[in-house]
């Protein structure tokens, strides 16, 4: 996946069900988690679902249902499955410092490795 960009979805506008933090990020104050929604670029030996599976179990994290498939680009909304704690902002820091960044899988001496760069 490339071009990986933060979407502000119109949900997040809502100030009683979302607190806007840094950076993409937001805090859903109904579900005591942290959200962030990317927006990335299927590359031409990927599908929809590696590298982004490999990205929800390095970072434990979820898709929720805002999930769009457009052409070669697949917008997701992700979220820590903690609850609020601070460990759970870091791990979203984390998924934010992904914008414009390159991720996908390499075969390294038989297993799959996901690369970030």
């Amino acid at each position: 996946m490339k071009n990986i960009k933060t979407v502000i979805l119109d949900k997040y506008r809502n100030k009683q069900n979302y607190e806007e933090l840094e950076n993409g990020i937001y805090k859903d104050l109904k579900n005591k988690r942290y959200v962030i929604t990317l927006r990335f670029e299927i590359e031409n030996n990927e599908n929809s679902q590696y590298p982004l599976e490999d990205i929800l179990d390095k970072y434990y994290v979820n898709c929720t249902s805002h999930i769009v498939e457009d052409g070669n680009y697949l917008e997701v909304e992700l979220e820590d499955g903690n609850d609020d704690n601070f460990e759970s902002f870091d791990t979203i820091k984390e998924i934010a410092s992904l914008e414009g960044k390159r991720v996908y899988n390499k075969e390294d001496d038989g297993y799959i490795k996901l690369v970030i760069e």
